[in-house]
């Protein structure tokens, strides 16, 4: 006769849809997934024919540990530009007297690009990174 956990065989080994996050297995695989962008999930869209994966202000956040405010204070200071691309303009009027644009995009080689330049010159450290290096080295990269 076959083991009783044979029958079992295809089913995971914990309930539900998703893994526990307390169980090293569980939290080495997740890692090894998320280490570089720290869970964003990029969205896929067709511009001019071809498929690109663009982040929205808050995937950029979460792989960088930064919050919404800082991103749009370095592009409004000129230490990283404006991204390329946005989602359509809504309809109608969301907040009364703004004008409505559209949510920022970061394409996949710019969150790529603020990632390696935010490791590189210590961003992270906010008193004892390299500012200037790091804004160069935007300004450089950067790809529209």
């Amino acid at each position: 006769m076959k083991d009783v956990l044979d029958l079992f065989g295809d089913l995971p080994d914990f309930p539900g849809k998703k893994q526990p996050k307390n169980r090293p297995e569980a939290q080495l695989q997740s890692s090894i997934l998320n280490d570089r962008y720290n869970g964003a999930k990029g969205k896929d869209y067709i511009i001019n024919g071809i498929r690109q994966t663009f982040y929205s202000i808050g995937e950029v956040c979460k792989a960088l540990g930064k919050s919404p405010v800082t991103i749009r204070m370095w592009e409004s200071k000129g230490w990283i530009p404006k991204p390329s691309f946005r989602t359509p303009t809504p309809q109608s009027e969301q907040i009364p007297g703004k004008v409505p644009k559209g949510r920022r995009l970061y394409s996949q080689d710019q969150l790529d690009t603020l990632l390696d330049g935010v490791e590189r010159f210590g961003i992270s450290e906010h008193y004892s990174g390299d500012w200037d290096g790091f804004r160069k080295y935007i300004k450089d990269n950067w790809k529209r």
